[in-house]
């Protein structure tokens, strides 16, 4: 398992299998990196600005978000077929 595969995976697990919270805690990690990527601009720059990196960030925390759902549903199938 590469690293991105097996935190999304750790994520499921530690919401206890439900995808709620595994999304819930993925937009904690998006805000804070968020956070981070702001602090760093206004140190370097002096100002926060948008730009074209902003969109493709996103959608990378969704696919995130999206495979930590899945290993919740694939542990969940994977529990009702026995």
């Amino acid at each position: 398992m590469n690293p991105l595969t097996k935190s999304a995976y750790v994520i499921a697990a530690a919401s206890k299998w439900n995808p709620i919270i595994a999304i819930i805690v993925v937009f904690l990690f998006f805000l804070a990196f968020n956070q981070l990527e702001a602090t760093v601009e206004l140190l370097l720059f002096g100002k926060r600005f948008e730009h074209w990196l902003d969109p493709l960030f996103m959608l990378a925390w969704m696919a995130y978000a999206g495979a930590a759902v899945w290993y919740c549903a694939a542990h969940n199938c994977k529990r009702e077929a026995v």
